[in-house]
């Protein structure tokens, strides 16, 4: 199985995209402002692009736009939920969205794949485990990277799918709409912090997610007569 990591942005009272979304608002009604530092991450040599302040290339927007490329560094293959899937289709258009690399699509509601971008999407009715190994099958020795929308996020991380945890933490509090993490979940899962780094637009956290050690039926093993040393 491929590394498998979790990459979600969500402001600082827990949501990935505020109330509404729809296809004309993939994000929810002004949910714009979760994906800000992405696209202001994209950079001209000169000032971020979508920055109408003039803006220089500082070291906070470096490191936005450094979060966002990590994306790609070491990744074979994309996991997305239908959702996700549905409400972007329109907005990305031919546009290289997923840098060549083949996409799995979460679904309940079957299609037929198909190329867009330079990538293939791959729609799978079995699940997230499925679909995971499915990009993992394709990855190869890359990364698979598991990017939303927020339900798929929590079924791979409920199943002890996901080896590291990319979150990019927005200053704003939305007050409602798609929550990345539930008030409760079907298990506890352990993180250790790997790096903090602060952005212009968003602080970026990176942790690695502990696998529970698998649980042995019977008595552990010892000396006959039942010490241990």
């Amino acid at each position: 199985m491929s590394h498998v990591f979790l990459e979600m942005t969500m402001t600082l009272d827990g949501f990935t995209a505020a109330p509404g979304v729809s296809l004309e608002h993939p994000l929810g009604l002004g949910g714009e402002r979760v994906n800000e530092w992405i696209h202001n991450s994209v950079f001209d040599g000169t000032v971020p692009r979508g920055d109408s302040d003039g803006l220089v290339d500082t070291e906070p927007a470096r490191v936005d736009r450094e979060a966002a490329e990590r994306m790609f560094e070491s990744t074979g293959a994309f996991v997305l939920g239908r959702r996700t899937f549905d409400v972007g289709e329109s907005q990305w258009g031919d546009a290289p969205v997923f840098g060549g690399r083949p996409c799995f699509v979460v679904t309940s509601r079957d299609r037929e794949p198909l190329e867009r971008g330079g990538s293939r999407f791959e729609f799978v009715t079995g699940g997230v485990a499925e679909a995971i190994s499915r990009a993992s099958d394709v990855a190869s020795a890359a990364s698979v990277c598991v990017m939303g929308g927020a339900e798929v996020a929590r079924q791979a991380l409920a199943a002890g799918l996901v080896d590291e945890a990319r979150l990019h933490l927005v200053p704003v509090l939305l007050g409602g709409g798609s929550r990345l993490f539930p008030d409760s979940a079907a298990r506890r899962v352990e993180l250790v912090p790997i790096s903090v780094a602060q952005g212009a637009k968003a602080t970026h956290l990176r942790y690695r997610v502990l696998h529970p050690p698998a649980v042995v039926d019977g008595p552990p093993e010892g000396p006959p007569d039942g010490t241990f040393g």
